[in-house]
């Protein structure tokens, strides 16, 4: 099993996110939180690659996901759930609801079949299948005895009991 490790401004980004928000709850801050991170699970099952987020309370049509020159990028837009002239007097005692724009990119592993992807939002989960392209797909290289031979494409099956 092959873990994608994050980059270390992955990891501050994340890090600082979750220092801000202990800092809000132990002073009782009043600011608003903004998202710093995304919370995704990536992982490859032999002829896809699934990436799936937590984007609560987000609507399809507020998502814009794009893949260029080998990068995946979802970015979007958190609903303002209060009259922000209103709130500014209001006495929070807890504020954690997320509101603002966000935006995470991600190298991927190997091409994908940018004409096949496949993206839904159910129950607050976004949920991205990104086949791989042709030429990401393992080859099988069969051994010649002097004479050279043709490359065929693995089948699946075979692929995923190596």
């Amino acid at each position: 099993m092959m873990t994608r490790r994050n980059s270390p401004m992955t990891d501050f980004a994340y890090l600082f996110d979750q220092m801000d928000r202990l800092a809000q709850e132990m002073l009782g801050s009043t600011a608003r939180t903004r998202v710093t991170t995304l919370p995704v699970d990536i992982y490859d099952r032999g002829e896809e690659l699934i990436v799936q987020a937590f984007v609560p309370g987000i609507h399809a049509d507020s998502l814009d996901i794009t893949i260029d020159d080998g990068v995946l990028t979802i970015a979007g837009q958190f609903p303002e759930l209060y009259p922000s002239d209103e709130s500014a007097n209001w006495s929070w005692y807890t504020r954690e609801l997320r509101t603002g724009s966000f935006q995470r990119s991600f190298s991927l592993p190997y091409k994908i079949d940018v004409d096949n992807v496949t993206a839904s939002v159910e129950d607050g989960v976004l949920r991205l299948v990104l086949p791989k392209a042709p030429e990401a797909k393992p080859r099988r290289i069969p051994v010649g005895s002097g004479a050279t031979t043709t490359v065929h494409q693995v089948e699946a099956s075979t692929a995923s009991q190596s």
